[in-house]
């Protein structure tokens, strides 16, 4: 005889209805553009912006708005403004910011679930963040192991990780037939094949769906 503990079938049911809310959008799998370019234009001159990581990198300066802070877990002189540990004490941040930059971030942090539930405190009522995290990529920890490399997320994973926000939206980045060329080949891919454009091409060949779900990673728009 079947033993069934609790109530698995609801709760998957429930899953599968989170899974399905959440939206994909293949732009950045169709056109060579830079997700960063977005979240420039989508900050307002009056908002309140943390770049974690200043992952922002060659764009940090053009981010033009009211305040903007950087965030990281060690102490690099000039960098960052604030030292924490988004996993654990965020005393004083609470309610702060109106947008947030999280990118190439969540697979650094040994306990994402209370990153992000860390990072919903941070924003303000209908507060947005930016990010982005790997799925089918290479290890990319140093080997001091300053920072370390811990997770990787599929669609269904980061739906799950997003529930208690209001709006999901995925972006997923390089197709089925372009991950394992950006793995094989690792920054050589990206810094010279993609300037032609050639990922886009391959992956033009597999379907939507299955570009969806064997993906490099995700750039996602995040709102409160």
């Amino acid at each position: 005889m079947k033993k069934i503990i609790g109530n698995p079938n609801s709760y998957n049911k429930n899953l599968i209805e989170l899974i399905k809310k959440t939206k994909i959008n293949n732009f950045y799998l169709k056109n060579q553009k830079d997700f960063r370019d977005r979240i420039l234009n989508e900050i307002d001159q009056n908002d309140h912006v943390l770049d974690i990581g200043m992952a922002m990198r060659d764009r940090h300066k053009k981010v033009k708005s009211k305040i903007l802070e950087t965030l990281d877990v060690n102490d690099f002189g000039e960098y960052p403004d604030i030292i924490c540990d988004i996993c654990s004490d965020i005393s004083g941040l609470e309610n702060k910011y109106n947008k947030i930059i999280c990118i190439a971030i969540l697979e650094h942090v040994y306990d994402p679930f209370s990153a992000v539930a860390n990072l919903k405190r941070m924003l303000k009522n209908d507060g947005v963040i930016y990010g982005y995290v790997p799925y089918l990529f290479h290890y990319h920890a140093p080997n001091d192991l300053k920072f370390q490399d811990y997770f990787r997320f599929s669609k269904d994973a980061l739906a799950y990780l997003f529930r208690e926000f209001n709006d999901v939206e995925l972006f997923p980045v390089r197709g089925r037939i372009s991950t394992p060329l950006n793995i094989m080949f690792a920054g050589r891919w990206k810094k010279y094949a993609e300037k032609t454009s050639i990922n886009i091409l391959l992956d033009k060949f597999v379907s939507d769906e299955k570009n969806t779900k064997q993906c490099s990673g995700f750039n996602f728009i995040i709102k409160k």
